[in-house]
């Protein structure tokens, strides 16, 4: 008989995260937003887990109880697979006879600078018959930001090619517009949004890192949310090469923000023992835009190494000169920026 799955409440920065945890499965989000206070005990989360229980449909194949932090097609999920990878063409899908769940407070090596405070759940999954071993983790800041990864190791002698790895947040039914940026050389950051239709919207970035073009960040909010009103949620791929971000809606109601680095053909092909990590999936939510990127403003803020001291006001002449660098313009427009109290000429 299976044990049946527990909830796991983590709570920092005005933020409460609540996963549903099994033996056999990564960990299913079942609530991240607004802070469930102390009255979120035992009892009231196995409630939590039975109320979202979806009605069963027409088979087991399109029920799903929750979708994990990297959906796979064994769990139920008919959409994009968290983890898309096979031995030349074998073991292409991931089952897992176990899952073992770590929770750990910030501290140590394995952990960021600027993570005190911070809470992480650990879950390693393994498939015995694909000979795969497949880590998740989550942490919670105490700005209230998310941060998400993933790694697959091989455990195989024969080589494990790796297609992607992306993992996922979930989003409710109340995120029904989504908003992420576009834009050109003197137009970058430009935002665009679009309803949070049925299927995927998917920004890809092929040119080596995020260019003017880049989403910068995917978001997922209440219909005509702004800077000040409007629940939002939305997620940031912490890497400079190629990526891609995705908002999934399938048809049974799910709603997915996930991301991931974008891999050319035998770009990760891992021998006995290799192991690949996924970038960190970065996920804020705030009500309005404001709140959502003041979380990241507060993580980016707490790091040890970020600057304490009064930064230099700076002037960069590039747009003014481009290639004409005669000295006398260049004397002339530092004097002028001298005389407003410019500390810094570039």
């Amino acid at each position: 008989m299976s044990q049946a799955p527990t909830a796991l409440h983590l709570r920092r920065g005005g933020t409460s995260v609540v996963l549903r945890l099994e033996a056999t499965a990564l960990p299913c989000v079942l609530h991240w937003g607004p802070d469930l206070g102390e009255t979120a005990d035992d009892a009231a989360l196995a409630d939590l887990i039975t109320a979202l229980e979806p009605p069963f449909i027409d088979s087991v194949i399109s029920s799903q109880a929750a979708v994990a932090l990297l959906p796979q097609h064994s769990s139920g999920w008919l959409g994009r697979p968290g983890l898309l990878g096979s031995r030349a063409g074998r073991a292409w899908s991931v089952a897992f006879d176990r899952v073992t769940h770590t929770v750990a407070e910030a501290g140590g090596d394995d952990w960021p600078d600027g993570a005190t405070g911070a809470v992480r759940l650990r879950s390693v999954g393994s498939d015995g018959p694909g000979e795969l071993e497949v880590t998740t983790e989550l942490e919670l800041h105490p700005s209230g930001l998310v941060r998400v990864r993933s790694t697959v190791r091989n455990l195989a002698d024969d080589v494990y090619e790796v297609a992607h790895l992306e993992p996922a947040l979930p989003v409710p039914a109340q995120a029904a517009e989504l908003l992420d940026m576009t834009g050109r050389h003197t137009h970058e950051r430009t935002p665009q949004r679009r309803p949070f239709d049925m299927g995927a919207w998917v920004r890809e970035a092929w040119g080596g890192r995020p260019g003017h073009d880049s989403a910068t960040v995917l978001c997922a909010g209440e219909q005509s949310f702004g800077f000040r009103a409007g629940r939002v949620w939305g997620v940031h791929v912490a890497y400079s090469g190629n990526q891609v971000v995705t908002a999934e809606h399938s048809s049974t109601g799910w709603r997915l923000l996930r991301g991931g680095e974008l891999l050319l053909p035998g770009e990760v092909r891992l021998a006995a023992g290799e192991e690949y990590a996924s970038p960190w999936l970065v996920g804020s939510w705030g009500e309005g835009l404001d709140a959502f990127s003041a979380r990241i403003h507060r993580y980016l803020r707490a790091r040890p190494q970020h600057p304490t001291r009064p930064r230099p006001v700076l002037l960069n002449v590039w747009e003014a000169v481009y290639f004409d660098h005669r000295l006398d313009r260049l004397v002339e427009l530092a004097e002028r920026a001298a005389a407003l109290g410019i500390e810094r000429y570039v």
